[in-house]
């Protein structure tokens, strides 16, 4: 019986997460990542009447942008990291395949 090689590609190992490609299903909490609330005064219609509900709903979409953007580094810092271990586990199984007695 013959084994093939896994090889990685470098496109496949230069995936950048975006909030755009996440799935909505998993928009709670990834790996520690925690993705950040839409602020509800942003759909609340008494907003946009009050001048100081409306400056405490633009400090609340600051602070939601803020958030979001710690959100997509976090992401995106667990990506690079899965795709290290990946190519890391990759590598074992080859170095093995290939009959070595020391691999990582």
């Amino acid at each position: 019986m013959r084994c093939a090689k896994f090889v990685l590609g470098a496109a496949a190992m230069a995936v950048t997460l975006t909030g755009a490609s996440l799935p909505q299903a998993l928009a709670a909490t990834v790996n520690g990542c925690t993705k950040p609330g839409v602020p509800v005064c942003m759909d609340d219609t008494t907003t946009f009447v009050s001048a100081d509900k409306m400056s405490a709903c633009q400090f609340e979409v600051k602070d939601y942008v803020d958030r979001t953007m710690d959100y997509l580094k976090c992401l995106n810092e667990e990506n690079t990291n899965t795709g290290q271990e990946l190519t890391r586990n990759v590598e074992r199984f080859n170095c093995r395949l290939a009959g070595g007695k020391t691999c990582g």
